[in-house]
């Protein structure tokens, strides 16, 4: 039987996470909104990721604590998911944190989404491993159906940023544990294809810090998300209305360019190219494509040395704005 006060069961799949799982866990117990259940998946880590969520369980009776043999972020979550059943559920990883109002403020969004909205998200900071923010994500808000999910790349981009209605996993069925990679993106898919719920909603408050490709975590290893990406693209992007499929493939394309993976960005290409030239270059993404695609791959070399270095330079200015307004936040009292 299902708690009537509890309105969120919170989920944190957790694989080798000791240095950030803590600071992951005192988030949720800081949230204003404290009508929740915290379940926590130790996903057969080999550090002290589990001792680390005994030591908080001990103290807040909301933490429960499920030891699994390491089997993937997506049965991890099907685990938790199998062990709730709130109204609503939200995933945390265990290296990213929330702000105080995440909760609150996602509980009002759903309650005041148009009709269709099974999926809610906030923005995102991102940070480093160190736990300084360096950048502000752009991200969509609004309305997100099918079409824009797959054309936008996974609009929320990570899984730590979402709401979701329990009944959506009730009609579409568990993660997909199969996939090592991209198998948050595979799901809200399922659900916008296989559900009664099929819209995404996007706010404009930044309500989430995400790690940054810390040592070891899935997003790092490029080739793997690439071959998942692949295969879950191919499964929805057939299911495009408003836009043709060969989009699906525009954002993917450049990244692969970008990460030196020139033989998914070249097949990629090659599929997003059937959506017509034309559509291409009235899209930016679809531009940088056709840049990336005809730089041959020697000019590409030299393009992403010239990218990554603009970006550290971006990151690092960044960090020094955000610590300045800190610093003059603090000065002025703002909370």
């Amino acid at each position: 039987m299902r708690n009537v006060d509890v309105l969120v069961t919170v989920i944190t799949p957790a694989y080798n996470v000791g240095p950030w799982i803590g600071e992951a866990i005192d988030s949720v117990l800081a949230q204003t909104e404290t009508r929740f259940e915290y379940i926590i998946v130790d996903d057969g880590s080999t550090d002290d990721t589990a001792e680390i969520i005994r030591g908080r369980a001990a103290r807040d009776h909301r933490i429960r604590l499920i030891e699994v043999e390491n089997g993937g972020s997506g049965a991890a979550r099907n685990r938790a998911l199998a062990e709730s059943s709130a109204p609503f559920v939200a995933f945390l990883d265990g290296d990213d944190r929330w702000h105080p109002q995440f909760l609150k403020h996602m509980l009002e969004t759903m309650h005041t989404a148009p009709p269709g909205v099974g999926v809610g998200y906030c923005h995102t900071r991102v940070m480093l491993e160190s736990g300084q923010v360096v950048a502000l994500r752009w991200q969509p808000a609004g309305r997100v159906d099918l079409d824009k999910q797959l054309v936008e790349n996974n609009p929320p981009h990570n899984g730590s940023s979402l709401m979701i209605r329990r009944v959506c996993f009730d009609q579409v069925g568990g993660f997909d544990s199969s996939l090592p990679s991209a198998v948050d993106f595979e799901m809200w898919l399922r659900i916008a294809t296989a559900s009664n719920y099929p819209l995404m909603w996007g706010t404009r408050r930044y309500l989430l810090d995400m790690r940054l490709m810390r040592t070891g975590s899935i997003s790092a290893n490029r080739q793997r998300r690439f071959e998942c990406l692949d295969k879950v693209i191919a499964d929805y992007a057939p299911a495009m209305r408003r836009m043709h499929p060969g989009m699906a493939y525009l954002r993917p394309a450049v990244f692969a360019y970008r990460d030196g993976l020139d033989d998914f960005g070249d097949r990629w290409a090659m599929l997003a190219r059937q959506a017509g030239t034309k559509a291409l270059a009235r899209d930016p993404w679809g531009r940088s494509l056709l840049a990336w695609n005809g730089a041959g791959r020697e000019r590409r070399e030299r393009l992403r040395a010239v990218r990554e270095g603009t970006r550290n330079r971006a990151y690092k200015g960044m960090s020094g704005a955000l610590r300045t307004a800190g610093r003059i936040g603090a000065l002025r009292g703002d909370n």
